[in-house]
């Protein structure tokens, strides 16, 4: 029975008021005799007089038993909220800004991911282009997406480990490339690096009876986002494909406690980017 105004007798459980009813629903099918009373802290009490505490704690704990809490209901722990998305697109634009947009540039031309220079030898062409884009319309989208997407996996990991992994998928995205197409392929754009974090994020939200159904999800943006007008499907798969074994990798990892330290890691990000243009810039 739901009675608040029950005697003072054994307090059973203290748990919030939807748990306590559920399991006066379990006490009054046995017909055992309790009571739900309000704490002063919020709570809610359920309540069973002495002689009937020892069947109501062994029905409790058998229905517990058969009743486990589901691992996908239990809250995933998590950094926080992060500034590493935002402050990365807006790094992106920044960038783009700078270099004026101008495909036939000398910037996209030291810089891109021409597949044929870098079987040469030009590695920094593999990061470089991650910062290079053809119009406002390009570099727009991709800003906005590596905000989403690189937000939520600083969310889940921390903002240090995300960066890191977006622009490792982003350079494993493009040298993979380059390594199936060899010659007459040239790309730019910070995309492999966007679906490297989409794939990371898929990853990482793949509960444990739903995987295949969230690497779907993963896989259906992928398809829906990458094959637009200045796509490289082919460097967006390699890229998606990266993130997801870096978020399998990493998924059961406890996210850090929050510090300053954890920006200032994920700022440490640009520095491959430097070097990078600092190599192309020094041919």
């Amino acid at each position: 029975m739901f009675d608040v105004t029950a005697p003072d007798g054994h307090v059973l459980e203290e748990r919030d008021h939807d748990a306590t009813l559920e399991r006066s629903v379990v006490l009054e099918a046995m017909g055992i005799a309790h009571g739900v009373r309000p704490t002063f802290d919020g709570r809610w009490a359920l309540i069973v007089d002495d002689e009937n505490a020892p069947v109501a704690k062994a029905a409790l704990a058998a229905w517990q038993a058969e009743n486990p809490p589901r691992p996908e209901s239990l809250a995933r722990p998590d950094y926080g909220r992060s500034l590493a998305g935002a402050a990365t697109g807006l790094a992106i634009l920044a960038f783009a800004v700078y270099a004026g947009f101008r495909p036939a540039g000398s910037l996209v031309e030291r810089g891109s991911a021409d597949a044929a220079r870098m079987l040469l030898g030009e590695w920094w062409r593999a990061a470089t282009a991650l910062t290079l884009h053809a119009d406002l319309a390009h570099v727009a989208a991709n800003a906005v997406m590596i905000g989403i997407f690189l937000g939520a996996v600083a969310r889940r990991i921390g903002p240090a480990l995300a960066t890191w992994l977006a622009l490792a998928a982003g350079v494993t995205g493009n040298v993979l490339t380059a390594l199936v197409l060899r010659g007459g392929h040239v790309s730019i754009g910070a995309s492999t690096a966007v679906f490297g974090a989409l794939g990371t994020l898929s990853a990482l939200q793949v509960p444990r009876r739903r995987t295949w159904l969230t690497l779907g999800v993963g896989v259906a943006l992928l398809g829906f986002l990458g094959t637009g007008a200045w796509a490289d499907l082919l460097a967006h798969l390699f890229g998606f494909a990266a993130g997801v074994t870096e978020g399998l990798a990493v998924r059961r990892m406890t996210p850090p406690p929050r510090s300053l330290r954890q920006p200032a890691i994920a700022l440490l990000a640009v520095a491959p980017i430097v070097l990078a243009w600092w190599r192309a810039l020094m041919r």
